[in-house]
């Protein structure tokens, strides 16, 4: 006998229609604005909640420096003027803008960092968005978040990477409207962009060729035969390209100081990038790749593979060349001189992040259709292990770790970086505006954080220890403008990190300063534990105290 049985027929038509629209709705999820917009938001939040507890950090010696360059040019000094430094300037006018929006203080200039990793996450959410879809623009994004609060990049501290990155989005974001939308002004401004990427650090150079290829292949999809309006498309980016470092040395030339600002960011920065060998290349990769990667394992594996998925991926096909172009060279900007600091590998961090995006678009791109509600899902569970496992690594230093200790895990309490604060609160207790004081060492936040300007130009002593053209002569030169100076206060870092010294070095400033001290008082001795807190001992109660640890600051005062 035949049962239909007929009360079962609507319930299950029914069933069948929602699993219909809740499989339509997840092949278009990363096409509903509110889906989108609300993961993007909770990832600005989740940035913006860890680094407001990270505001008031101590700063670490780069950024004493920027801060310090910012700090003079508030006063009207010039860069190179003051204080030498082998960095084109771009950074140092963004601390300047950031410290008279904020305050001149570390909250201030961590507030300008946020500020600007928040719009660079925005801008390469865009950039994915228009490279490939809504999909890899939004893993793209949430990746480059996570990887920039890295404390193995040292993410939190404002180094010039950040800022190499942020006008380096800015000028591919640009580039692609002129893509959709072709104007000349767009073109100028992309071109002016990717110059402004440079002048924050010459590390940033194998950005411009990464422009103007990239314009290149863009005119190649516009206009295959169009070799004159190419020609002249590219002479306008070129020249937009190179006038922001044009403008850098008027400036120079203009405040008198073209002689410093040519012999360190040319000559000297000639030598630095010459100093390291292909040995030391391997040597330093291998020591720091590991704390780079800490936690990112899976964005680093995910993102190789997308290079891989660059070339299946429909999605990704307009503009895989572009991609790849863009990862290799934001890869070379790691390289130069094989020193791979923590920090340099941020400018990769975008392209990786773009990479991690392609990848698991790739794998919704396949599997969607075979597993249809579960393969939609599947890259943002995947996503969510990811970052499960950098919390899991992280989330202590994210939002529990004490800011002093942070610093010491990040850096060793044989930096003086949290100490530089009580030093410089000292110098300016006992110190007017007009007294200049002269670091011998490595710490040009003492300068910033004491607000009195430097008797000698030398903000750090690496260079003097170098085995380089340059040395003695340099070591010279800050010996001549401290005996000119005589500053108030004499503060010398006897710390290894504060000087790399070599059996390479010369000894004269050394030398020197063992006779020159007779002219001061010491004042001040911090003792810098390396497991722990530093002990200050002022004044009077030098006389009882010994020092039990190696790293040191004395603090001297004039007689």
């Amino acid at each position: 006998m035949k049962n239909t049985q007929p009360r079962q027929v609507t319930p299950q038509k029914k069933t069948n229609t929602e699993a219909s629209k809740t499989i339509r709705w997840t092949e278009n999820w990363f096409e509903n604005r509110f889906f989108v917009y609300g993961c993007l938001s909770i990832v600005l939040l989740f940035v913006t909640l860890v680094r407001v507890r990270l505001l008031n950090l101590p700063l670490e010696r780069d950024e004493g420096e920027y801060a310090l360059m910012g700090q003079l040019l508030l006063k009207g000094i010039p860069p190179y003027e003051m204080a030498y430094n082998m960095k084109l300037p771009g950074t140092y006018y963004m601390y300047a803008l950031a410290m008279s929006l904020f305050g001149e203080s570390p909250a201030g200039i961590h507030l300008g960092l946020l500020l600007v990793n928040l719009t660079s996450i925005l801008l390469l959410f865009f950039i994915g968005k228009k490279l490939v879809n809504t999909s890899t623009g939004l893993f793209a994004s949430a990746s480059f978040a996570f990887l920039t609060l890295s404390p193995g990049v040292l993410g939190f501290a404002a180094h010039a990477t950040h800022f190499i990155v942020f006008f380096g989005l800015l000028g591919l974001l640009v580039l692609l409207q002129y893509a959709e939308h072709p104007n000349w002004k767009r073109l100028a401004l992309s071109g002016f962009c990717f110059g402004l990427a440079f002048v924050m650090k010459q590390q940033a150079v194998f950005l411009l060729p990464f422009g103007l290829l990239a314009l290149w292949l863009i005119e190649q999809q516009r206009s295959p035969d169009g070799n004159k309006r190419k020609v002249l498309n590219l002479g306008l980016f070129a020249g937009a390209l190179v006038l922001p470092y044009l403008l850098v040395v008027l400036i120079a030339l203009l405040t008198g100081s073209f002689h410093n600002f040519w012999h360190w960011t040319v000559e000297y920065a000639g030598q630095y990038v010459g100093i390291k060998t292909g040995s030391d290349a391997w040597r330093f990769l291998n020591l720091y790749f590991p704390p780079v990667s800490s936690g990112y394992e899976l964005f680093w594996l995910i993102g190789t593979a997308g290079l891989v998925a660059l070339f299946f991926s429909q999605n990704a096909r307009k503009y895989r060349w572009l991609i790849l172009a863009f990862a290799v060279c934001s890869l070379a900007c790691v390289i130069p001189g094989f020193y791979f600091r923590l920090h340099y590998f941020i400018v990769f961090m975008p392209a990786l992040a773009l990479l991690v995006g392609v990848a698991l678009n790739f794998l919704q791109e396949k599997w969607s259709p075979r597993l249809a509600l579960w393969g939609n899902f599947l890259p943002f569970v995947l996503f969510t292990f990811m970052v499960s496992l950098v919390i899991s690594k992280h989330g202590t230093t994210f939002f529990k770790v004490d800011l002093e200790k942070m610093v010491e895990r990040s850096y060793g309490a044989a930096n003086p970086f949290a100490a530089s604060l009580e030093i410089a609160r000292f110098i300016k207790a006992n110190s007017t505006p007009q007294d200049k004081i002269a670091v011998l060492g490595s710490e040009p936040q003492i300068y910033f954080y004491s607000d009195r300007l430097p008797a000698t130009g030398y903000i750090y002593t690496y260079p003097l220890m170098e085995n380089q053209a340059y040395s003695l002569e340099m070591q010279r030169d800050m010996i001549a403008e401290i005996e000119k100076a005589q500053p108030k206060f004499l503060i010398f870092v006897n710390s290894s990190f504060s000087w790399t010294r070599s059996a390479q070095s010369a000894n004269d400033l050394f030398d020197w300063y063992d006779r020159y001290r007779n002219n001061y008082n010491m004042v001040g001795l911090i003792d810098l534990n390396p497991t722990g807190k530093a002990t200050y001992v002022w004044r009077e109660a030098l006389a009882n105290y010994k020092a039990i640890n190696k790293e040191q600051v004395w603090v001297f005062v004039r007689k």
